[in-house]
């Protein structure tokens, strides 16, 4: 190899260990200044779903549940009208209501599996009770589990009949809407 080479191949060597060191440091440097930002308080922790006092969210500061449920549609439970959040995804059925502050009184996450079977859910990382309706393809409700606790979590609750659609509303709504086994569930038609 001639010196010219050398000196060519060094030079490259150099300047991409000298990238290298400016990048690391610049990175550091950020990191540096977003620390001293954030114990200067520059960023605003919100609570999430708490009040002031530390209590989950009540019904009368709920008017921001759209943030939460962005997507609904309208369907019918027996002869109550609620809003449905849909979730239509294998990502979307897994994480349902976890995570979620509330759920409005007039919102219930609508999970459309499209097979029959016995689609059991579970309480992982639920903040609040919640009643459980199984509905046949046709609609019919097969099974219903009400007031099932965040603290029942590992356990899965599941329907012996088989269902194409879950429905979670909160506990209680069963029984406040007297929903029973046989009622229907009527979907909106697809466009």
């Amino acid at each position: 190899m001639k010196s010219a080479e050398r000196i060519v191949i060094v030079a490259i060597i150099l300047l991409l260990a000298g990238g290298a060191a400016w990048g690391y440091y610049a990175v550091q440097d950020k990191r540096a200044d977003y620390r001293q930002r954030v114990a200067n308080g520059e960023f605003e922790i919100r609570p999430d779903s708490t009040t002031d006092n530390g209590s989950l969210a009540t019904t009368s500061d709920q008017s921001n549940w759209r943030s939460i449920y962005p997507n609904t549609v309208p369907i019918m439970i027996g002869t109550v009208t609620v809003q449905a959040s849909v979730a239509d995804t294998l990502s979307s059925r897994i994480k349902g209501l976890s995570d979620t502050p509330y759920l409005p009184a007039n919102v219930v996450k609508l999970f459309a599996f499209g097979v029959p079977g016995s689609h059991s859910i579970w309480m992982k990382d639920m903040r609040y009770p919640i009643d459980i309706i199984w509905a046949a393809e046709d609609g019919a409700i097969v099974h219903i589990e009400e007031a099932v606790s965040p603290d029942t979590f590992p356990i899965s609750f599941a329907s012996p009949t088989p269902a194409w659609f879950v429905i979670e509303a909160n506990a209680g709504f069963v029984a406040d809407k007297q929903i029973a086994v046989g009622d229907s569930v009527t979907l909106p038609r697809a466009q």
